[in-house]
């Protein structure tokens, strides 16, 4: 027996074991005396049905525990057999093959088309870095609507115009396979495969190499899922997400790879497919019948998904989730208005699931994406059933109870065990086991409105009404906003529950009134209503855990909606440097004298210079000249690669008042400084400073002088600076860069000397620490010309108080392995620059450059251009 099959085949008995347990133990707790048995065969049903699925889940997220282990075959093929009867002889001439072309489709729909701009520009970087851009290409596939929005597709993404495709459909029918297959019938014939990826989705290149180089082995292959993570985001409610996902995610992405074998799932994006069998199960036709059970199919994925099995073709999910990466949403309110739509595409599969020739697999897939809506209505049910004593139970109802709660958690305790020897180390077991802890609260709050929202979501499709399809770029209506309909759901929860107890109690009282006429004074009446009483109390605590988060639900939604705290806003980036900067730069500005000049760069005490703010300012003071001399006159346009809190803009504002400025910078923290202290000296209208990276592409205009102090060495190597700053140069504009670089070529460093730039690399986040002499060597070689080159190293002071207690904290961090920590890895990248200083290892150096007419940085740029063809669409 194929092992996907046997696995299956465990998966279930283990599944109907335990649940077929705690169906035996609710039997038991059962009061089925005092309950009428329709009542009680309902409660059993009703929870069977839900504790398959539970119990299912906790069976898959024990299988994903263990980790692949054949290092040779990173596919799910080294876990679980091929379901496929693939000839040896055709499978061993496939492993030979490159891969055919690739196209990478990003689809778009109403959303903000800056960070698509620059997941797109990383892309392209990967592409050229793996070896790949020969072999694939970018399409971005537009639905927006509306003048003004299409517009602004077209500028943001104008930059990107000579290495990507753009196209927007006039009428865009059909939602998202409509849009696919357009593209399949108007370019698909030139490509073999096709990443899928929506707006806010990224896919490393190298990640794609791996998936491309599997479907090149493996000619049965027609769909590769890779696993998915979040993107760290700003909110609590996206937080709670991301750490949910990353801590059940691995574990259950790798049991539904072992269970699913070949016959697995598609999630609509970050997907590699191969395009003839997608060409061939893509035109899904509308259900029979009107919406919302009718009408087209909202979750295709699912479908398209069993539709390539059912053809022959392998559908696989790569349990690996490096390099995939998906937005959560922002809030509740965005959550639920996907969710609604969600719910009615997955009750539209109860249409489906019996349709003929489906792989077993594939029907289980589609079964669980239908109980997983379900399953609210059903415990609400159960909720009220039991809390309202219409079912009553003994004490032996707490063991199906405390089942259900240990099913609930597997999935929680198997990801935190999964860790493996990162739990070996007791801070790392701490981190692990607190973020087990803050799940677990927080999505215990978080239930209950899913709870509602769901139940009221089945009962809308059930009810007839359809939700249409509301874009992800587009707002939703107002009605999805959690608020009252959970506070008088929470009353109505709580009422029902006890208002039964209480008239139960009533009418127990007025009986035992009658009977006791012979003993006025007895106090029977009284002892029953009392009873009424205390029945109602319990019934009412019992259901405490669901209506207190629904009463408060709109305190609930503001706090979920709300920011993190800044400490996790700052990890929330996803970049370190980011991170490094948002914790650090307050601490830069009140320490060492330079924050009145608002510099976060060292000072340089040139002579006649005094006090630290001046020295601080020198550095903006050698910019101006040197820019002054370079072009021979004031620059109109200045760009600062690492503009800080924007000091040097304010500074060289002051000394050009004519000029324009721009600074980027990646921490959100410094724009945030930034723009309070340009709006304080009233240069709002002349200064400009973006949360952005500089190496992406921007829709900015190029600048005829570019600074940038102290920043470049951030990026991954000098010629990948120099690169990226020439996106920003306007023809004939100057570079000027001021840092740190190595006085001695690489090869001349001793064994202390590299550990020292080592310790000053890893302190202070950066990227590269190349020679002098090697920048010039890069920004010649891209046609560049030098134009002045000056040690500032005479300069420096260090021999500050500061410098000699970092000789004792910074090697003493280090040796405690504190570099991730922001404070401690300031001390130590600093304490290894100064002595690298001392040692004559590293010079401080102002490197002035001047920009070529025709660079050959930009030689290997295929010339297309954005343009809109006769049918309305925008292509390149």
């Amino acid at each position: 027996m194929k092992r996907g099959a046997l696995l299956r085949r465990w998966q279930m008995i283990a599944t109907a074991a335990l649940s077929a347990l705690l169906v035996l133990a609710l039997w038991y707790g059962l009061d089925r005396g005092a309950t009428h048995p329709g009542l009680s065969a309902l409660v059993l049903v009703l929870f069977a049905v839900n504790t398959v699925w539970l119990a299912g889940t906790a069976v898959t997220a024990l299988m994903g525990m263990a980790r692949d282990t054949d290092a040779r075959d990173p596919s799910p093929r080294a876990v679980v057999a091929p379901a496929l009867p693939v000839r040896l002889s055709e499978h061993d001439a496939a492993r030979d093959e490159a891969p055919g072309p690739c196209a990478i489709l990003w689809l778009t729909c109403g959303e903000d088309p800056a960070p698509l701009a620059r997941r797109i520009g990383a892309m392209l970087t990967g592409l050229r870095q793996t070896g790949q851009d020969a072999g694939c290409r970018i399409f971005v596939l537009s639905d927006t609507r509306g003048a003004d929005a299409r517009a602004q597709e077209v500028a943001v993404l104008g930059p990107l115009a000579g290495q990507i495709t753009y196209r927007n459909r006039t009428a865009p029918t059909g939602r998202k396979p409509g849009n696919l297959r357009d593209w399949l019938e108007q370019y698909g014939a030139g490509f073999e495969t096709m990443l899928v990826l929506d707006a806010d989705s990224t896919f490393s290149a190298t990640r794609l190499a791996e998936l491309r180089s599997q479907m090149a082995c493996d000619p049965c292959l027609g769909l590769l899922q890779s696993a998915i993570r979040l993107r760290p985001a700003p909110s609590r409610f996206a937080g709670v997400q991301r750490l949910s996902g990353r801590l059940c995610g691995p574990v259950f992405a790798r049991g539904l790879a072992r269970l699913s074998g070949d016959a697995g799932n598609y999630w609509g994006h970050n997907a590699l497919l191969r395009r003839a069998a997608f060409a061939q199960v893509c035109d899904l036709p509308p259900l029979p019948g009107r919406p919302p059970f009718g009408g087209p199919v909202l979750s295709h994925d699912f479908i398209e998904a069993a539709y390539l099995r059912r053809a022959g073709w392998a559908v696989q999910i790569v349990p690996d989730s490096r390099g995939s990466f998906e937005d959560a949403p922002d809030t509740i309110a965005a959550h639920l208005r996907r969710d609604r739509r969600w719910a009615q595409g997955n009750l539209q599969h109860l249409l489906l699931i019996a349709g003929p020739g489906l792989h077993p697999a594939s029907r289980l897939h589609l079964l669980a994406g239908i109980q997983s809506y379900l399953s609210a209505p059903i415990w609400l049910a159960l909720v009220l059933l039991t809390g309202s004593g219409a079912v009553h139970m003994t004490g032996a109802a707490l063991w199906p109870l405390a089942g259900t709660m240990g099913l609930l958690m597997v999935p929680k305790l198997a990801g935190a065990a999964s860790y493996g020897r990162a739990a070996l180390w007791p801070r790392r077991r701490r981190v692990i086991w607190r973020s087990v802890g803050a799940e677990l609260v927080l999505s215990t709050l978080l239930a209950p409105l899913g709870l509602i929202r769901r139940t009221g979501a089945v009962l809308s499709v059930l009810s007839g009404r359809d939700c249409g399809w509301v874009p992800a770029g587009t707002s939703g209506p107002r009605a999805l906003v959690p608020g009252r309909a959970e506070v008088a759901s929470g009353l109505a929860i709580l009422l029902a529950v006890t208002l039964p107890q209480l008239l139960i109690g009533g009418g127990a009282s007025m009986v035992a009134e009658g009977f006791d006429t012979a003993a006025p004074g007895s106090g029977a009446p009284d002892t029953a209503s009392a009873v009424g009483w205390r029945s109602a109390l319990v019934a009412a605590l019992m259901v405490m855990p669901i209506v207190v988060p629904l009463l408060v639900a709109p305190r609930l939604t503001r706090w979920f909606d709300g920011p993190r705290p800044q400490r996790c806003a700052a990890a929330a980036s996803g970049d370190p440097i980011a991170a490094y900067y948002d914790a650090s730069t307050r601490r830069f500005l009140k320490l060492g004298g330079s924050g009145a000049a608002l510099a976060i760069h060292r000072p340089l005490w040139a002579p006649g210079i005094a006090d630290a703010e001046a020295a601080a300012a020198h550095v903006n003071t050698l910019v101006a000249r040197a820019a002054e001399d370079a072009l021979g006159r004031p620059p109109e346009r200045v760009r600062d690669l690492g503009c800080g809190v924007g000091g040097t803009l304010l500074q060289l504002a002051t000394r050009w008042p004519q000029a324009e400025l721009s600074g980027l910078t990646l921490s959100a923290e410094q724009v945030r400084l930034a723009e309070r202290h340009v709006a304080a000296r009233g240069m709002a209208s002349r200064i400009r400073v973006l949360r952005s990276d500089f190496g992406l592409p921007t829709t900015l205009p190029r600048a005829d002088l570019v600074i940038a102090i102290e920043s470049h060495v951030h990026a991954d190597s000098a010629a990948g600076f120099l690169r990226s700053a020439h996106a920003h140069i306007a023809s004939g504009g100057v570079l000027v860069i001021i840092d740190d670089m190595l006085a001695h070529p690489v090869s001349a460093l001793d064994y202390r000397a590299a550990r020292l730039v080592a310790a000053f690399r890893r302190g202070w986040r950066l990227g590269h620490v190349t020679p002098a002499q090697g920048l010039v060597a890069a920004a010649e070689g891209m046609g560049y010309r030098l134009l002045d080159q000056t040690d500032l190293s005479p300069m420096l002071r260090l021999n500050r108080w500061r410098d000699q207690a970092l000789r004792l904290a910074g090697p003493m961090a280090d040796t405690l392995g504190l570099a991730r920590v922001p404070l401690f890895a300031n001390m130590i990248g600093g304490n290894a620059l100064t002595q690298a200083h001392r040692a004559g290892i590293m010079s401080y150096r102002l490197v002035v450059l001047r920009e070529a007419s025709s660079p050959a940085a930009t030689r290997d740029v295929p010339d297309r251009q954005l343009t809109v063809d006769a049918s309305g669409r925008t292509a390149a």
